[in-house]
């Protein structure tokens, strides 16, 4: 029995050798682990890798707001821009939120400063009539970052670099829509159309260096086919008002114009309710009007020929992509053009059904020609006020 007892003992003396070694070799290798540390960095920033490994894991998610200087269901600028930030919540998973400011442009300040002092990642907001107090906002907050499409921010002013331009090649669409218009009235033969007037049409919202790039590239399109074709130009006064650009359209369509480009903003439907009831074609602007009013008017519908294509709301997102994955960053204005896909015609089920295959292969040519920059296309940006006003009077 005594015997036995020792054995025991001894067998437990061993165990409990083994198990001491075992801590003591827990202990070392934490120790070893610290002291690899130490020796690579500061304890302190030690503390701070493993914090901000944490960081890495738990980020704040991305949260994406959008200042609409006017009110959506324009079927344009702000309709697109709206799909825009649904792609940023569907396919990055962000936060957005979408806030429709009006047309009463006191109210714009209030907006800006209650969004700039919550915790949205990125504020997207557009066009000129933003443009200086976006500006003058992010300057009052260097540590938000905004995205302002369809201008170029001046860095001269805003040297916090906390703000995003993007552009658009405006002129490049609408070059195709003035070729297209021209082919369309010379060749096409369509009921219609009577080539006899060799008169087109221009609606524009305003008349700024913006819709005036539209016009530049329309014009210079028209007289890439054909220099002796006359084209008759208005413009709204208005960025809404649907009545006035109906009644405006209806003049040019009695004037003679057999097919009229409509940069018209929100006040498009009023130039595709005059095309409807002359019984001509349009080519609207910013948005595929087509796909949108085929089901809900196809009576309309099929009288937009195509429309030249200002994607913005792609461009929204391939901008907060870019800025994701470091292709693009803040601090710096992006103009984008056909080469990209954010500007060009809405080659639909219209335009294919509507567009004789010779003249939709010349489009896709001359497309092809300012891609490669064979054909180079003037914009207003570039231009005085008396070059474009002689340019749209040459051609009175």
């Amino acid at each position: 029995m005594k015997k036995l007892i020792c054995m025991l003992l001894a067998m437990l003396l061993v165990v409990s050798m083994f198990a001491g070694c075992a801590s003591d070799a827990k202990t070392n290798n934490t120790s070893d682990t610290t002291n690899n540390d130490a020796t690579n960095d500061t304890t302190g920033d030690t503390t701070d890798d493993t914090t901000g490994d944490t960081t890495d894991d738990t980020a704040d998610p991305l949260k994406v707001i959008y200042l609409v200087n006017g009110s959506l269901g324009d079927k344009g600028f702000y309709d697109s821009a709206a799909s825009g930030i649904a792609m940023i919540e569907d396919q990055l998973g962000a936060e957005t939120k979408i806030v429709e400011m009006g047309r009463d442009e006191t109210t714009y300040e209030s907006n800006f400063l209650d969004v700039s002092e919550q915790d949205w990642s990125l504020i997207t907001c557009g066009t000129f009539s933003v443009k200086e107090l976006a500006e003058d906002i992010a300057l009052q907050f260097p540590e938000k970052n905004y995205l302002a499409f369809d201008v170029a921010i001046d860095f001269e002013k805003v040297t916090t670099g906390n703000m995003l331009g993007l552009g658009y090649y405006s002129n490049q669409g609408a070059f195709l829509a003035g070729a297209l218009a021209a082919k369309m009235l010379l060749e096409s033969g369509d009921a219609r159309i009577d080539a006899s007037q060799k008169t087109l049409g221009f609606i524009g919202s305003m008349d700024t260096t913006g819709i005036n790039d539209f016009l530049v590239g329309y014009l210079e399109g028209i007289k890439y086919v054909d220099p002796e074709i006359k084209v008759l130009t208005s413009y709204v006064g208005s960025f809404e008002d649907v009545t006035k650009c109906m009644e405006m359209t209806t003049q040019l369509y009695n004037q003679g114009a057999q097919i009229v480009y409509a940069p018209a903003s929100q006040s498009i439907l009023g130039a595709a309710t005059a095309a409807s009831n002359a019984n001509k074609y349009l080519i609207a602007c910013d948005q595929d009007l087509y796909s949108q009013l085929v089901e809900s008017d196809p009576a309309m519908a099929e009288i937009i020929l195509t429309s030249s294509l200002k994607n913005v709301g792609e461009s929204i997102f391939t901008a907060v992509k870019a800025l994701q994955d470091g292709t693009m960053e803040m601090g710096q204005n992006y103009t984008l053009g056909l080469d990209s896909g954010a500007v060009g015609l809405a080659k639909n089920d219209n335009y294919t059904a509507i567009v004789p295959e010779e003249i939709q292969s010349l489009i896709d040519e001359i497309e092809g020609k300012i891609i490669s920059g064979e054909l180079e296309v003037s914009s207003a940006y570039n231009m005085t006020t008396e070059e474009v006003v002689a340019l749209r009077e040459s051609m009175a």
